[in-house]
């Protein structure tokens, strides 16, 4: 049994902030508290304590080297140029003055000082496990994917095998192989995916676009009577909503279906929201759509409370229709992103 002291560098607590850091941050400074934390060496966790051993000893003797730091962070903005825009402070300089860069030399120390805090904490479960929910929270408002973490680790494994040549065995290699596989599964349960990403533009995810548009192919084909049912419930629950339709605005609800006018802009709405929905994952055309339908209602002084009405009435529906809850949170964000785009809420 046996104790060791940590050098907890709280703000650094991982290994990724290469991939991550918000635009319009600051560099990390690096400050240190020492926590002591004991560990048995022996202590079950996500790797054997063998394998925890070989990382720590082949982490060591890398790290005696100044230049790691630089090489990982060089190799992966290198590797994956659209990385490197994360970095506001480096975003723009120069691959070849990169390696002279004072910004990009403290993050690339920053990185080292997260790293020997998560191999160091290795042993102990409770720690690192606090450590990577910590990191992934950090970082999912960010856009980072596992897939980026990975490509880190890819990266940092190469540079190992360079740097320690024989030193770095078959053995050693696996080690890594299997702590950096756990390390990502760990931050990952905390990222988005992409698909769940949202685009900076649209504010819809891929993830929302295929739910919608797969659960809406189902229905499409009766979008006429959805529409028209939620006509009626829509001007029975609120009556003045009718009044905008001039062409029949002064017809009895019940007596609505049928009649010729009314049929016609019911028509309107649903291949209105047929294109709309058909065209979501076509940005340009989306956004196109969302700016028609805001400029041609606004003329017509519609404020937002009936699309927002009209949006609850369309789930209602939608969940009598049998889609599923899950494709229901898609469609409640891909509608409140329309009712946002065609009726911005004011301040």
């Amino acid at each position: 049994m046996a104790s060791f002291k940590i050098a907890l560098l709280l703000g650094v607590i991982a290994f990724a902030n290469a991939c991550s850091q918000a635009p319009g941050t600051t560099t990390t400074t690096v400050t240190t508290t020492v926590t002591t934390v004991s560990a048995d060496d022996g202590e079950t966790g996500i790797l054997s304590a063998h394998e925890r051993s070989l990382i720590r000893k082949t982490w060591e003797q890398a790290r005696k080297d100044g230049d790691v730091p630089p090489k990982i962070l060089f190799r992966f903005v290198k590797a994956h140029p659209e990385y490197q825009q994360k970095f506001t402070k480096f975003a723009n300089v120069p691959k070849a003055e990169l390696m002279g860069n004072g910004n990009f030399l403290a993050q690339a120390y920053t990185i080292l000082a997260g790293l020997n805090v998560v191999i160091q904490s290795l042993s102990s479960q409770e720690l690192l496990a606090s450590q990577l929910n910590a990191l992934g929270g950090a970082h999912q408002a960010r856009g980072a994917t596992p897939i980026m973490f990975e490509q880190f680790g890819g990266i940092l494994e190469e540079v190992l095998a360079e740097e320690l040549g024989s030193g770095f065995t078959a053995e050693a290699r696996q080690a890594w192989k299997n702590g950096l596989a756990a390390l990502v599964a760990g931050i990952a349960k905390n990222l988005k995916k992409p698909e769940d990403l949202a685009d900076p533009q649209t504010k819809l995810t891929p993830h929302q676009i295929h739910d919608v548009q797969r659960s809406w192919e189902n229905i499409r084909a009766g979008r006429n009577a959805i529409v028209s049912s939620l006509f009626v419930k829509l001007f029975k629950e609120t009556p003045r909503i009718q009044k905008f339709f001039a062409n029949f605005g002064t017809v009895p609800v019940d007596s609505l279906p049928g009649n010729a006018e009314y049929e016609k802009q019911v028509a309107l709405v649903a291949d209105r929201l047929d294109t709309m929905i058909s065209a979501m994952d076509d940005k340009l055309q989306l956004l196109g759509n969302v700016n028609y339908m805001r400029y041609t209602h606004t003329a017509r002084a519609i404020p937002r409370g009936p699309w927002e009405d009209f949006s609850r009435l369309l789930l209602d529906v939608l969940s009598s229709k049998g889609v599923s809850s899950d494709d229901l949170d898609s469609w409640k964000g891909v509608l409140t992103v329309f009712v946002n785009g065609i009726s911005p809420a004011k301040n």
